[in-house]
């Protein structure tokens, strides 16, 4: 097909359009607020562009993508001394002018474009390969300029443009003939618009494009997106491990970080926990559901949606709660899992497990043992892999089976619902993308500890605990990482004279050191913080479900949410995890692994449950030593001094 060589400039103009708009002096936009008080100073906020404001694309024809050397670049920079606001900004395209003598605008379909955000000089991309058509409201991107800044941030951004390779210049089934190419022309005005109104972003969309660029996917023949690892080649080249590569999925949701696995074509996207949240066994001996009916739920479908669903804030309306869940007892991981196929069974609840097929490709692109969902760690997937087996992950990434009475590491999986929005972060293990509609921050010296996530990092004593659960306004905390000695090695001590805690006698149970020497080597400040509480220790065989850790009767285990609760008690100031809580599990290589840990409850009259260094849960004989994670209640009255509640800035805490 003949095709002609033209120039085409598309040209970039900028437009100021923001509700606090003072002035406009040439490309440089400065916006000014004051309150009632005139000494509050909002801030200002520039926009301009650099050297030129075209985009000069000579011989321009259709390609599949864009030139390196043409772009549009342009910074938005300013500061926000307001203490209680963020200014939000979008960038916009919209329609140029129109030619001067041409006659013809490219149509929005086939006009394609590329945005980064440009840092140190290295491009990250935030939209890409993405048509004038495929804007909502025609927007690209949102930022903030965060309160409480009193010197100027910038943020530089380069626009790339093409013509789509797809579009057909010719005489037959054509988008244009060659007499209409001769007076095509593109010109796309950039507008930056903004104020205080938090915009409305579409996680689905902004993911799905960062996607293309960041991490290989693979798209199924239902339109499903799997995240399937990153190419090989550039993680060697990168200097890093193949699961180290994968980045761009993380989230932080209701206190807890989470990976994006799958994204729906309606939007919806699949998460899993980055960590196991728990470990229990998946259900009673050979009953190997995850849900049959009301009567014979899975004790991992009990804990999933009795117990850490209630953990989930605002979950209403951020996750999808009628997700379905398909299940099918399979001889090889790769069989792919189909609603309606025979032996699948459909589940509908707002949590669940990733099935086998689900895990599989996630490391479709490499080995099991390089997948990014590799944890190191046993843990539990969704489905039955014999009548009496349900698959699960080992330490090395490998899907294999185990009964369902084994104790294994749980991590939930929940779907985002199509419309949620961002609110920050760029996806990455440490600035994670945050979700509009989560808890919101803290207000220093005034939020109450009470009020916060199950999941969230509190720094006591100045080492690292995460909030267990809040009851009764007593905020319940466990030690993210072992008790120590000097030298920085495990302390390895005895469970306890017995097998119920509390009956130590010296500094060689945990029970009586916890209580006494640990105790009373905390700051002051920190000991006034603890309430005295009960602690519950019921016997826990394990087949019985985790309920039994809590509740009187095992018939309250299987059908209730709520039960009796047992009369195994100790009540004193510092415990242990117990079975089946949140955080009562292995919580990342190279924090908890390095020893087997008590918990406290009894698996029989001579057993007490531990965790092993690859994370199930077995038991052993309270005269064993092994490692120790304090587990202590703070009183209702305690503030939130600082921080924001994550790993890497937990919360600091005063009376």
């Amino acid at each position: 097909m003949n095709q002609k060589n033209k120039i085409i400039f598309l040209s970039s103009l900028i437009i100021g359009v923001l509700t606090l708009t003072l002035g406009v002096t040439f490309a440089i936009f400065t916006f000014n607020k004051t309150s009632t008080n005139s000494k509050l100073i909002v801030g200002d906020i520039y926009m301009h562009y650099n050297e030129t404001n075209q985009i000069s694309l000579e011989n321009a024809m259709p390609s599949d993508t864009y030139n390196s050397t043409n772009y549009f670049e342009f910074t938005i920079d300013g500061k926000n001394t307001t203490t209680n606001k963020d200014i939000w900004y979008e960038i916009v395209l919209t329609h140029g002018d129109n030619h001067a003598t041409r006659t013809t605008r490219i149509r929005d379909d086939l006009l394609k474009f590329r945005l980064v955000e440009v840092k140190g000089g290295v491009e990250t991309v935030v939209v890409d390969n993405q048509s004038y058509s495929d804007l909502t409201s025609k927007r690209i991107w949102v930022n903030t300029i965060p309160k409480n800044t009193s010197s100027d941030i910038l943020y530089t951004y380069r626009l790339y443009m093409w013509i789509s390779n797809d579009t057909i210049i010719g005489n037959v089934n054509q988008d244009y003939t060659m007499e209409e190419w001769d007076d095509v022309y593109a010109s796309i005005k950039v507008n930056v618009t903004g104020d205080f109104n938090e915009k409305d972003v579409y996680f689905s969309t902004i993911f799905r494009d960062i996607l293309k660029n960041k991490i290989t996917t693979i798209t199924d023949d239902d339109g499903t997106i799997y995240i399937s690892g990153a190419d090989y080649d550039n993680a060697v080249a990168s200097g890093e491990s193949y699961s180290e590569y994968v980045d761009y999925n993380y989230v932080w949701y209701s206190g807890k970080l989470w990976r994006i696995t799958a994204i729906y074509p309606d939007g919806t996207m699949k998460m899993i926990t980055d960590d196991a949240i728990t470990t229990i066994s998946y259900n009673s001996s050979d009953n190997v559901n995850f849900y049959t009916d009301n009567e014979n739920k899975s004790y991992m479908y009990q804990w999933l949606n009795e117990d850490f669903l209630d953990t989930l804030y605002n979950y209403e309306n951020i996750i999808v709660t009628d997700s379905k869940w398909n299940s099918l007892t399979i001889t090889s991981i790769s069989t792919k899992i189909t609603e309606g196929a025979s032996g699948v069974t459909t589940t509908t609840s707002p949590v669940g497990l990733l099935n086998s097929y689900e895990y599989y490709m996630s490391y479709k692109n490499t080995s099991f043992g390089s997948g990014y969902l590799n944890i190191g760690y046993y843990w539990w997937l969704l489905n039955p892999y014999y009548t009496s087996y349900v698959s699960r992950v080992g330490i090395y990434g490998d899907p294999f089976y185990y009964s369902p009475t084994e104790s294994l590491g749980g991590r939930p999986s929940v779907n985002l619902k199509s419309g949620i929005q961002l609110s920050g972060g760029s996806g990455t293990k440490t600035d994670p993308y945050t979700i509009l509609g989560d808890k919101e921050e803290v207000i220093t010296g005034t939020t109450l500890l009470n009020t916060r996530s199950s999941g969230e990092y509190v720094k006591f004593n100045n080492e690292l605990y995460r909030i267990v659960s809040i009851e009764n306004n007593i905020t319940k905390i466990n030690k993210n990482d072992y008790v120590k000695d000097t030298s920085n090695n495990v302390l390895m001590k005895k469970f306890s004279t017995s097998v119920t805690y509390g009956g130590g006698t010296s500094d060689d149970y945990w029970d009586y050191y916890l209580n006494n020497t640990w105790y009373n080597a905390l700051d002051p400040s920190y000991q006034n913080m603890i309430v005295e509480s009960t602690y519950y220790i019921g016997t826990n065989t394990g087949s019985t479900g985790y309920k039994a850790s809590i509740c009187a009767t095992a018939s309250n285990t299987v059908t209730t949410k709520d039960c009796t609760k047992t009369t195994s008690v100790w009540t004193g100031k510092v415990g242990l995890p117990r079975y089946g809580e949140m955080f009562a599990s292995q919580q990342g290589s190279g924090e908890s692994s390095s020893s087997l840990m008590w918990l406290m409850n009894p698996y029989n009259t001579s057993g007490v449950w531990d965790v092993s260094y690859s994370g199930n849960v077995g038991y052993g004989s309270p005269t064993e030593s092994l490692g120790g994670r304090p587990s202590i209640n703070l009183k209702s009255s305690i503030k939130i001094t600082g921080g924001k509640g994550t790993k890497e800035k937990p919360f600091e805490i005063s009376e």
